[in-house]
C-alpha cells in the first residue's frame, strides 16, 4: 500500500497541484496549476523528483499533517513557522518524516502560497494529463475530491527515500522581492492604441491589491480611475468613470489586464475565466505572475511594458533552470 498523510486540521485552503493543463481553455476549462511554480519547481528540483510531480499547494498555512508511514519531503514558498512535532523546522531543505509525526504550518509571515512536495510525487486523479485541482474539475468530479479534514493524500511508490545533493546548481532562493513589485507586461493592440500621456499615466501609478483577489484574478485599486476609450478622460476617485463599449467576448488568457467599466484593473491568474468581454491593456510576462501570486491585500504594485521577445527569453531561461537539472 502507498505511503500516506492525514489531514488532521486545516484552516486555510489546501488544494493538489502540478503545471496545469496546457490545452485545456479550448474546452472551457482554465489551465490551473500552482501559483507560484518557482516554489513548486524549486520544490520538486531539491527533492529529485519529476519537475511536475504534484505537490500540495497550502494558502495561507493552519494546517497539519499525519505522517502514516516514513517519506521524505520539502516546504517552499511562503514562510511559515512549519515544525515537525512542535519542533521548528525551515523551507527548502529536504527534512524525514517517521511513522507518526505530525507537520504543522502556521499564518504565513511572508508570502501567502507554501509548497509541500514529497519524493516520489502525490498519487491523485489525472484529467488532461494533470492532477491540479481546480473549482470546474472538483465540481464535476474530474480530479481528486477536495482536500479536508480526514482526507488521505497517498504518495507515490518512492516516496520514503529522497534523492539528497541532486541538485548542482540550486535556483536562486530570492526569487521573490519584499518590494514593491513592478510587473512586466506585452502590451495589447488596445494599449498601442492610447495617446503616450494615457500610457505613461498609467505606468505612473501605484496600485493596491484588493482583498476580492484569489487564483482566479488579482483585483487592483489605485486613487485614479482610468479608461481606455480614446474619447475618455482620466478622472478622480471621487467620479464615476465612463463605461467603456461594450464587446463581444474573447478568449483571454493568463496574465491579461482586463480594465473593467469602474477603471479599476484585473490580472487574470491560474483559475481564470477562458473567456470574456472586458478591454485588455496587455498580459503581463508568466515569471512576474508567479511573483505577483505570494503578494497580499493591501501590497502594492506597478506596471511597466516589455517585448514579446524579451518575456520569451527570460521564460525560458526560468524554465531551463529547473529542466537542466533532470
Amino acid at each position: 500500500m502507498a505511503n500516506s498523510l492525514t489531514i488532521i486540521e486545516q484552516k486555510g485552503l489546501c488544494s493538489i497541484q502540478d503545471l496545469g493543463r496546457d490545452s485545456a481553455q479550448h474546452l472551457g476549462f482554465s489551465g490551473g496549476g500552482a501559483s507560484d511554480e518557482f516554489s513548486f519547481l524549486f520544490a520538486n528540483q531539491l527533492l529529485g523528483n519529476n519537475y511536475n510531480a504534484p505537490a500540495l499547494e497550502v494558502t495561507l498555512g493552519q494546517i497539519s499533517l499525519r505522517c502514516n508511514e516514513k517519506c521524505s519531503l520539502v516546504i517552499t514558498g511562503a514562510d511559515c513557522d512549519a515544525s515537525i512535532n512542535e519542533l521548528p523546522i525551515k523551507n527548502n531543505l529536504v527534512k524525514q518524516l517517521n511513522t507518526g509525526d505530525v507537520l504543522t504550518l502556521k499564518l504565513p509571515r511572508i508570502g501567502l502560497h507554501s509548497y509541500i512536495a514529497f519524493s516520489g510525487g502525490i498519487a491523485c486523479q489525472h484529467f488532461m494529463d494533470s492532477g491540479a485541482q481546480t473549482h470546474s474539475e472538483l465540481a464535476l468530479g474530474l480530479c481528486s475530491p477536495a482536500l479536508k479534514v480526514g482526507s488521505e493524500i497517498h504518495l507515490c511508490s518512492g516516496a520514503e527515500t529522497a534523492l539528497f545533493n541532486t541538485v548542482k546548481e540550486p535556483a536562486v532562493p530570492h526569487f521573490h522581492s519584499s518590494s514593491t513589485l513592478t510587473l512586466r507586461f506585452m502590451p495589447s493592440e488596445l494599449w498601442q492604441q492610447l495617446s503616450l500621456k494615457k500610457q505613461n499615466f498609467f505606468l505612473s501609478q501605484s496600485y493596491e491589491i484588493l482583498p476580492q483577489s484569489n487564483r482566479m484574478g488579482y483585483r487592483l485599486s489605485s486613487d485614479v480611475l482610468f479608461c481606455a476609450e480614446q474619447s475618455s478622460v482620466l478622472v478622480s476617485t471621487k467620479q464615476q468613470p465612463k463605461p467603456l463599449s461594450k464587446q463581444l467576448s474573447k478568449p483571454v488568457c493568463y496574465g491579461s489586464i482586463q480594465l473593467p467599466d469602474n477603471g479599476q484593473p484585473i490580472v487574470l491568474m491560474k483559475e481564470r475565466q477562458t473567456i470574456g468581454g472586458y478591454p485588455v491593456l496587455g498580459t503581463v510576462m508568466k515569471t512576474d505572475l508567479f511573483r505577483l501570486s505570494q503578494k497580499k491585500p493591501g501590497e502594492h504594485i506597478r506596471f511597466s511594458t516589455i517585448s514579446i521577445e524579451q518575456a520569451q527569453l527570460q521564460l525560458h531561461a526560468f524554465y531551463q533552470k529547473f529542466k537542466s537539472q533532470k
